[in-house]
């Protein structure tokens, strides 16, 4: 609406969102493996739709895809309002932040829908998650397929976060951690200490394991 209104380029400095990366474990190899209209036109596809139903009820904002990749970002103001479910579910954290919250649940959430998938097509994907949360540079740039998306170290953290992951679990920055660290109903978090990020240097990272 905004590019068809003239205002291009656009560019939004947003002072704090919620970084998701997600990614599918063993899907390059798979690749070589499955029919690409089994593994990519039902199993991806149904995955990517559930996920885009997820991202609605949680009042967030898919950026895109990369392949089996999917990115989300909270606290951009962009997403629908909340379900009734994602509102009961984030008020009893209203004293951290909302987008936070709301992604968290999302991740839980998302291994919720993989595993139905899974069970659907008889495969045991896992799913890598990343999240971290700070300030982006956010707008619409180039000249033709105009796509929103999201620049800064934030986002490059959060990508961090998800590459040095542990499948079924969600790795979490140290920022990430203080924001959610009051949702012990839901999740199990462990220190993973200080571990070694290309592009960062040492950091002081967190695993949340959703509790059974």
């Amino acid at each position: 609406k905004r590019v068809k209104r003239g205002e291009f380029p656009i560019v939004d400095h947003v002072a704090g969102v919620t970084i998701l990366f997600a990614d599918l474990v063993g899907f390059t190899k798979a690749s070589a493996e499955l029919h690409p209209n089994f593994l990519i036109g039902l199993f991806l596809r149904d995955i990517f739709h559930e996920f885009d139903e997820l991202v609605y009820q949680h009042g967030l904002e898919k950026i895109k895809t990369i392949g089996d990749a999917y990115m989300i970002v909270g606290g951009l103001n962009h997403g629908e309002k909340l379900s009734q479910q994602s509102q009961s579910q984030s008020a009893k954290y209203k004293h951290q932040k909302p987008h936070a919250t709301n992604i968290m649940l999302m991740a839980l959430d998302m291994r919720k829908a993989l595993d139905r998938i899974n069970q659907k097509y008889n495969l045991s994907f896992e799913l890598r998650i990343g999240i971290h949360t700070g300030p982006i540079v956010a707008g619409v740039l180039g000249l033709k397929r105009f796509t929103y998306d999201v620049w800064g170290d934030a986002v490059n953290t959060a990508s961090r976060m998800e590459s040095n992951g542990v499948p079924s679990l969600i790795h979490l920055s140290s920022e990430m951690h203080k924001c959610v660290e009051g949702m012990t109903d839901v999740f199990d978090f462990s220190c993973c200490g200080k571990i070694n990020v290309k592009g960062k240097g040492e950091m002081t990272t967190y695993l949340a394991k959703p509790r059974q």
